[in-house]
């Protein structure tokens, strides 16, 4: 009887020393460092990827994390009350395999992030929303006729003709479901998307052409992770970042094609003062939408972004003598690795965010070769919700040099060219 109590008391010895070390690991952060070195034993260091960050340092984040962020998102999502909430964590899974794309949500958590991001202290809540309400969008750059800053933008009914360039689409259009994932798609969870949805013909016969009439912007390019940077960048050098790449593809597409552009230069991972990837699309969602209320004549929206990926990789071709990044398109499926619809990340217009991608690196393909990987296929929405012709763009990744990722946009917006004026 005597040994039954003592047995009994060191069970509840051991389970209080648990509960107090458990309490003790939660409080400090002791917690992710057990996870982090957990993760490592039973999958290995080749499992993880290189988040880098220009201002902040280079951090080192495991897929591990990109869950735990998921599920704690999930938790917020349900104490919200039924608000609309976007997970926090997106996980592309590229070419060269994982490659963390920039914090916003993928499979079970959208799996991973969608590119790191490197930031410069941002403007805080009041940059954005009231500010893109009144047409000058926080601390953005709209290429247009204003009675402040300078004119960018060509009179549309002056638009210059995009260059002649080879078309690929007709070649795709006969193809099957199956073909089409296996020649221009990396699909992690292949039931992520439907096979009605990769009809071919029907991608590619949907118009994406502009409509120049109306007046106004008709692109607006943003960053949700604004302050990625990349090998060479120079700290606190706003220039050497994914901002300093929207500057250059703002810059031609009006002075060279015509297209008016809202280059919205908001640094949404920095909103608190401190870099966050976690909410920096809850907070680029809030700030697009105030911008396109305040432009309804905006077409196209492209998130700018670059790729994050083990830094033994490089992503980099040959374009006309340059060493240039290569570029990679993503979608967002609003579904789980099963393929079930997620219902707080529904998105009707992701066919056509679909046919804009596919026209896009077709029209890629066709004139620079191996410039585009590959489009991603990811679980997560990236806000593309906000509209049909909607566009989440990785520009190279953090290995890559600035000169090599500036060259990458002289092509990019060539085929942009050619998808929304022909």
């Amino acid at each position: 009887m005597a040994e039954n109590k003592i047995r009994i008391k060191t069970v509840y010895i051991l389970l209080w020393c648990i509960l107090v070390c458990a309490g003790v690991f939660i409080k400090t952060g002791m917690m992710d460092d057990l996870w982090r070195h957990m993760y490592d034993l039973i999958y290995g260091d080749s499992a993880n990827a290189v988040r880098w960050s220009a201002y902040s340092g280079a951090s080192r984040e495991n897929n591990i994390y990109c869950y735990m962020d998921f599920w704690e998102d999930q938790v917020k999502e349900m104490c919200m009350d039924g608000e609309d909430f976007d997970s926090g964590v997106d996980v592309s899974c590229g070419d060269s395999g994982v490659s963390y794309a920039d914090a916003e949500g993928s499979a079970g958590g959208e799996n991973g992030a969608d590119g790191a991001a490197d930031a410069v202290p941002g403007s805080g809540d009041d940059g954005t929303e009231e500010e893109a309400v009144s047409g000058d969008g926080g601390s953005g750059t709209a290429y247009a006729d204003q009675d402040q800053g300078k004119q960018k933008a060509a009179d549309p009914a002056e638009a210059i003709p995009v260059s002649a360039m080879n078309d690929i689409t007709s070649s795709y259009i006969g193809m099957d479901s199956d073909t089409l994932r296996s020649y221009c798609y990396n699909i992690t969870y292949p039931d992520c998307v439907k096979n009605d949805e990769l009809d071919a013909a029907s991608l590619l016969d949907k118009d994406m052409t502009l409509d120049m009439s109306t007046g106004g912007y008709k692109v607006l390019i943003y960053h949700t992770h604004s302050s990625e940077g990349f090998a060479d960048s120079r700290p606190g050098e706003v220039d050497d970042t994914v901002i300093g790449l929207g500057e250059k593809l703002a810059d031609i597409l009006t002075d060279t094609y015509g297209i008016p552009v809202y280059h919205d230069t908001t640094e949404y991972d920095m909103m608190t003062g401190v870099l966050d990837r976690n909410a920096s699309y809850d907070y680029s969602r809030e700030g697009v939408a105030a911008i396109l209320a305040a432009n309804p004549e905006i077409e196209v929206m492209i998130d700018l972004h670059r790729d994050g990926v083990p830094d033994d990789v490089h992503l980099v071709t040959d374009v006309d003598g340059r060493p240039t990044a290569q570029i990679m398109l993503i979608n967002g499926m609003c579904r789980d690795e099963a393929g079930n619809d997620v219902d707080y990340w529904s998105n009707d217009n992701k066919v056509d965010n679909m046919a804009f991608s596919l026209q896009t690196y077709l029209a890629g393909r066709a004139n620079y070769g191996d410039i585009m990987r590959k489009i991603y296929i990811s679980t997560s929405r990236y806000n593309m919700d906000l509209m049909p012709h909607a566009m989440l763009a990785e520009i190279g990744a953090q290995t890559n040099t600035v000169e090599e990722e500036q060259n990458a946009i002289a092509p990019f917006a060539a085929m942009l060219a050619k998808v929304l004026l022909e």
